[in-house]
């Protein structure tokens, strides 16, 4: 054989082992039976952020279903109420317990009130759901709104998890910690860069912190699902791109029974094929000249056409 032959029979088998190790564990998955968190933990409370409407309401739903209490952290707003009246409805035998803050103002008040609110319990589930997606070009938001922004989507997921963590470790509970991020958190987001940004943040948060976790029999999770029909693209523009994406969009049902089947089987989940062809992408071409490639075209872009206009 010649070199050549040699370097292709080599690429493709490089190129095989890429694709099934990426590929078996999503079809293993999407076959894979639901499982019940509260017999696997042997738990009786989850704590919920985010958990007023979208992924988390559907959460919400997906765990009382299986019989655990819930702490619902959301906004002080009507949906928070309408959402543990709905709940208590439907599930008139277990506890829900309201915490109305703003994930993305004081961390010391929030903090203080999620404490408070759990002191007499045991959490073994943490779910961190909440986020918003805040658009535009990057200088055109001030950036105490920026600021705000990556309080709610990044930092209060830090502090729930650094929280629950130690009531995990301390009180030898063997729960589970997840976190719901994008499918855009592995390439560009331009107009929506901290949005992209946080989301890689959470991800690799959690594949990192799913290492040391694993000592106190703590699963850590990270679900990356594609378009999703919630209300975090209510204040964006009408963009074409997100008319095409809601074809083929996910319910956040769907989104809470595959996160409820995954966690404590896989640390990362990709969920749907946006997601899937996001993270087989720079696998064909590198990000950085995915970016190159990006830029003479951007005028292009339909989000730059919207928020050029400003």
């Amino acid at each position: 054989m010649d070199v050549l032959s040699v370097l292709g029979s080599i690429s493709l088998i490089l190129c095989a082992c890429s694709l099934s190790s990426y590929l078996i564990p999503l079809i293993i998955l999407a076959f894979s039976p639901t499982q019940n968190l509260k017999t696997k933990y042997n738990a009786s409370w989850a704590l919920v952020t985010g958990a007023s409407s979208g992924i988390g309401r559907a959460l919400c739903f997906k765990l009382a279903s299986q019989d655990l209490n819930i702490v619902l952290v959301a906004l002080d707003d009507q949906m928070l109420s309408n959402t543990i009246k709905d709940l208590k409805i439907q599930f008139p035998s277990l506890q829900f317990r309201a915490v109305g803050v703003d994930l993305g103002g004081d961390p010391n008040a929030y903090m203080d009130k999620i404490i408070k609110s759990t002191t007499d319990i045991q959490v073994s589930i943490v779910l961190n759901n909440a986020g918003y997606l805040l658009m535009g070009f990057f200088r055109q938001n001030a950036v105490e709104k920026h600021l705000a922004n990556v309080e709610c989507n990044v930092l209060s997921s830090v502090r729930i998890t650094h929280y629950f963590l130690q009531h995990m470790i301390q009180h030898k509970i063997h729960g589970c910690i997840s976190f719901t991020s994008s499918a855009v958190w592995f390439l560009p987001a331009p107009f929506a860069v901290l949005y992209g940004a946080g989301k890689a943040f959470l991800s690799e948060f959690a594949v990192s912190l799913a290492v040391e976790a694993a000592d106190h029999k703590i699963d850590i999770f990270c679900v990356h699902p594609s378009f999703t029909r919630t209300n975090l693209y209510a204040n964006t523009p009408k963009l074409s791109i997100l008319s095409f994406l809601d074809k083929f969009g996910h319910t956040p049902e769907t989104v809470a029974d595959a996160v409820v089947s995954a966690i404590g089987r896989t640390v990362m989940l990709d969920l749907g094929w946006y997601a899937v062809v996001t993270k087989l992408a720079p696998r064909v071409l590198d990000i950085s000249v995915l970016v190159l490639l990006m830029i003479p075209f951007r005028k292009l872009i339909p989000e730059y056409k919207v928020f050029s206009k400003r």
